[in-house]
């Protein structure tokens, strides 16, 4: 009884070493995400740790991302005579992914091949050995059926099968090719996951999407579908990852998936072709909360849109949270068809608009403290007023600000810091033409090319063109006369008046008709700047 009783303790001090290790090596954030307080280390076997987590899945995962780590581990707490088996909770689900230590002769396993002068010496390693003459007298083996499905080289292996299926290849294993799909996608999802929530910058141009994010994360699967749209680098796939890391801290969710809609597009033409609908489907459906990123690229594509809605359908009876990220509105997308698109209708559409200038001071300055720029507060302000409200400008903005700091060798001056990122600045603002004005206009409001043109007065037709004339006179350099010659041979004093009653109509508030309805002037504005690119 005292042997196996320092036997139970000794193996309890290596797999917490090994664990603490392992700890150390991936980070605090990592573990938590991978492993979390679910996992269950132990001493198994002979000269074995065992990591048990919550599917084969988890399973494949782990031993995809971390297997280096947990055998310099491993290596580091208890010595090369020790491997590591990862198993799952389910007896009819364990998987081993890698094996026991070089000595052990069982075919169940699969050897781990290490280099010992990589590694400090353990500090059980001498205590292992002597312990390791006990073990035979007083380990009681743990008796699980295990079933191999990865080992050190790749091949499937399952002791239930027999030889023949070992030697059998991938391609003639799908579910394999399911398994790998989905070991990818986490691991992109684990470089996006850089985007967190509380790195998010809220501010008056997010505010909506923002709170609406918030009111998700207080009760997932209530607002549902969430639609977040706007233009390119406002922040909305940084707000919407946010939100996926978000549920899965706060609710310890194990199944919440984030893809582009290209890459369901894909997959899902990938199982037309093949057959494997029933695994694309598991997969889609059976998570507790979906993150789709650029969903305007399903448009056109029916199949593709018939799947994608019985997905969001089936998602939505289960109360199962839906985040689709668009860059353009709900009216916009129409094209998905009125099944889907009244399921977007009966969730909530928020918009994002380009950073504001109290945000792009903020963005930068966090950007540059995250880097280590030291650069006075004063010239980030200058910086960001300065740049568009375009998140990534901002980010190319903070590498040259990097790079020039380094080339230098100390802190940058204000005047030294506005040189070196000068052509940035200038390229990020994009020049805007009278005829880039008018066709922007014109798609807005369902309008033939040239109709601004005409010396037609309808009301349909005069307000599109005084919206025109007031964003010529605030975006281009052209004078006055020019741009009444331009819309119909106007004259100067016509372009006075329209830019005078396009400024009533923001006090006011006024509603223009559109081809989407009655719409506020002030957002049809910032529609019609956020396809310009300016604003």
């Amino acid at each position: 009884m005292k042997i196996a009783h320092e036997v139970a303790m000794f193996d309890g001090l290596i797999a917490e070493s090994v664990e603490t290790r392992l700890r150390q090596r991936i980070g605090k954030d990592r573990m938590d995400l991978w492993f979390g307080g679910d996992a269950k280390w132990s001493q198994i076997g002979n000269n074995v740790i065992g990591i048990e987590v919550a599917s084969s899945f988890i399973a494949d995962c782990v031993s995809k991302m971390f297997r280096d780590d947990l055998q310099a581990a491993v290596m580091e707490a208890a010595g090369i005579h020790f491997g590591f088996q990862i198993l799952v909770a389910s007896p009819s689900e364990a998987t081993l992914t890698q094996g026991e230590p070089p000595n052990q002769t069982s075919q169940d396993v699969t050897v781990l091949a290490t280099n010992p002068s990589k590694f400090p010496k353990a500090p059980h390693a001498e205590l292992a050995r002597q312990v390791a003459k006990k073990r035979a007298h007083a380990a009681v083996e743990q008796k699980t059926k295990l079933r191999v499905i990865r080992n050190g080289d790749g091949s499937d292996l399952d002791s239930n099968r027999g030889d023949a299926s070992a030697r059998s290849g991938d391609g003639d294993n799908p579910h394999r090719a399911s398994v790998d799909i989905q070991v990818e996608r986490l691991i992109e999802l684990r470089r996006e996951n850089e985007r967190r929530w509380d790195e998010f910058v809220a501010g008056d141009h997010n505010r909506l999407a923002y709170t609406a994010a918030e009111m998700v994360l207080e009760r997932p699967g209530q607002i549902n579908p969430l639609l977040i749209h706007g233009p390119n680098g406002t922040g909305k796939s940084h707000l919407a990852i946010g939100l996926a890391h978000k549920l899965r801290m706060t609710y310890r969710m194990r199944r919440v998936l984030v893809l582009t809609a290209e890459q369901f597009t894909i997959e899902y033409t990938e199982s037309a072709r093949g057959g494997g609908f029933a695994n694309f489907r598991r997969k889609y459906r059976d998570v507790e909360a979906i993150v789709i990123d650029d969903i305007q690229f399903c448009l056109g594509k029916s199949g593709t849109l018939v799947e994608l809605r019985n997905t969001i359908d089936m998602l939505l009876r289960d109360r199962r949270q839906v985040v689709l990220v668009a860059d353009r509105g709900l009216n916009e997308l129409s094209g998905f068809g009125a099944d889907l698109y009244a399921r977007l209708s009966g969730g909530m559409a928020c918009g994002i608009d380009p950073l504001d200038a109290k945000t792009r001071v903020e963005v930068l300055k966090r950007m540059c403290a995250k880097s280590q720029v030291d650069l006075s507060s004063a010239s980030v302000q200058t910086l960001a007023i300065q740049c568009c409200g375009d998140a990534r400008v901002l980010q190319g903005v903070s590498h040259r600000l990097i790079a020039q700091q380094r080339v230098v060798g100390r802190s940058l001056t204000d005047d030294e810091a506005t040189r070196c990122t000068l052509d940035l600045i200038r390229a990020s603002h994009p020049i805007v033409r009278i005829n880039d004005i008018e066709k922007v206009v014109c798609e807005a409001f369902g309008l033939e090319g040239k109709t601004l043109r005409a010396k037609t007065k309808c009301q349909n037709v005069s307000q599109p063109r005084m919206l025109a004339m007031f964003l010529a006179r605030k975006y281009t350099r052209t004078a006055l006369s020019e741009i009444g010659d331009y819309f119909g041979n106007r004259q100067h004093s016509t372009v006075i008046s329209a830019q005078k009653k396009v400024e009533s109509w923001i006090e006011t508030d006024e509603l223009i008709g559109c081809r989407r309805g009655q719409v506020a002037v002030r957002d049809m504005l910032k529609s019609l700047e956020a396809s310009l690119q300016v604003g």
